[in-house]
């Protein structure tokens, strides 16, 4: 039976990396004159940060509430006290990062791209409970590792346009080729339809021309064909 715990927990930090995301849309946005366009995207994206840090935030109360039953005897859940304190610690640690994204988001005319404490400095990356690191870690960057990030959501995102740009061209090419090889085909279909006349009639002038020979051999008698066989002697 998995732990609930680390279920819970690796949905959290599957959500923190789209909060990161976000908030470096967000702070790229939020650092310029904005465009109509591009403030209608402000908007919705400062939206989906919101919405995705209250969502963390009950997922760590439940988090909390694991912890909190757990705390009083460890030992019924296969737990040492080490391993309780380092789940206390993530908890905190990622409280303290909401903590610091909503005083941001709360004061969008504020230079963030200055050295000042991000939200996100200091807080590791979890993908297993063995091996949490203390949240108070001592390596905690500036604003401008968030700009590489924004820079790298950028260049993404122009390589994905560049892409649909291509596949566009392509599907234009098929459906001239597509329109072309339709037309050929009407025109080829006039061309059988014509030849199919000219079928039609050759017959029947054919068999008209058959059925008057036939009535002529039987109408002449053996004297005529021999002069019919000898007229056709001398042409030849």
């Amino acid at each position: 039976m998995s732990d609930p715990f680390v279920v819970v927990q690796e949905d959290v930090v599957s959500a923190f990396e789209q909060a990161k995301t976000l908030y470096a849309s967000w702070k790229g946005l939020n650092n310029k004159k904005r465009s109509p366009q591009e403030e209608n995207e402000y908007q919705f994206v400062t939206d989906e940060l919101y919405s995705t840090l209250t969502s963390i935030s009950n997922d760590l109360e439940d988090l909390q509430e694991t912890v909190d039953v757990a705390r009083d005897a460890p030992a019924d859940y296969g737990l040492s006290a080490a391993q309780i304190g380092e789940r206390h610690n993530f908890i905190a640690g990622k409280r303290k990062t909401i903590e610091d994204m909503r005083h941001f988001l709360a004061q969008p005319d504020a230079k963030t791209s200055q050295p000042a404490k991000a939200p996100f400095a200091g807080v590791p990356h979890h993908h297993h409970h063995h091996h949490h690191t203390d949240a108070r870690g001592s390596h905690r960057p500036h604003a401008g590792e968030f700009d590489g990030h924004q820079e790298q959501h950028q260049i993404l995102m122009q390589q994905q346009d560049d892409q649909f740009d291509a596949m566009l061209d392509t599907v234009r090419n098929l459906h001239g080729i597509a329109g072309t090889m339709n037309t050929e085909l009407d025109d080829q279909a006039i061309l059988l339809d014509e030849v199919g006349t000219l079928v039609d009639r050759m017959q029947t002038k054919l068999t008209s021309a058959r059925r008057k020979v036939d009535k002529f051999l039987r109408e002449s008698n053996g004297r005529s064909i021999c002069i019919v066989l000898a007229m056709f002697a001398a042409i030849l």
